[in-house]
């Protein structure tokens, strides 16, 4: 994240475009830390005196997110589709594994903890099955440039995850190029580790055939 003395307007302004481009919307105050490419909330109200008094700087078009029918509606929207793909995908799992063995948000293992897993981060899902077992990551975008900041910003929640471990990344969305995202992932300079695989939901289906159950005693 960029150092706090350097954050211009313009650079902020970026940001909020980056989220908008990435999720269709403005993010409200609890997304703002979470997202790499802007400030955070506290030097927001600092610099600014708060995130209503930015977004009349920035002119965008809600100034209060946080009252009212637009907090709903934002809140019941992004957390009904988010639970969508999430459930399309555990459907899914269910008809090939038995359920006794798959872990819904389970700890990511982490290398350089002591207790081996970190407790603020998790899988969507984890996997145990033949010949090996898997996580998996679910989000969706409205385009393919969403999935490529998505997925860099994923890559600094996993990147200390366990480097053993293959972990399927699923994207939901309706105007992704697919040879263009695979296209990006080939010429990508600092390549993701190799054990990680981002696929649409089809081609997820197809993947899935080369793993088998277990079966619970």
């Amino acid at each position: 994240m960029p150092h706090k003395n350097i954050w211009t307007i313009e650079k902020i302004k970026d940001g909020f475009e980056k989220f908008f481009n990435t999720y269709g919307r403005y993010p409200t105050a609890l997304e703002i830390d979470s997202f790499d490419f802007l400030l955070s909330s506290r030097q927001i109200q600092r610099k600014f005196g708060g995130l209503p008094n930015l977004r009349k700087i920035l002119n965008l078009p809600i100034e209060n997110y946080g009252s009212g029918e637009e907090r709903s509606s934002i809140s019941s929207n992004v957390n009904k589709r988010g639970r969508n793909y999430e459930n399309i995908i555990y459907e899914l799992l269910k008809k090939n594994f038995d359920e006794k063995f798959i872990h819904i948000e389970k700890p990511l293992l982490n290398e350089n903890l002591m207790l081996g897993y970190s407790s603020k981060n998790r899988y969507d899902f984890y996997v145990y099955a033949k010949p090996n077992n898997f996580a998996i990551d679910v989000f969706g975008t409205d385009n393919s440039r969403g999935v490529k900041i998505i997925m860099n910003i994923k890559e600094k929640k996993y990147i200390k995850s366990n480097s053993r471990l293959i972990v399927y990344f699923i994207y939901f969305g309706k105007n992704i190029n697919d040879a263009d995202i695979i296209s990006w992932i080939n010429k990508k300079t600092n390549k993701f580790p190799i054990n990680w695989i981002i696929l649409n939901f089809k081609e997820f289906q197809e993947e899935l055939k080369k793993y088998s159950s277990y079966k619970a005693i």
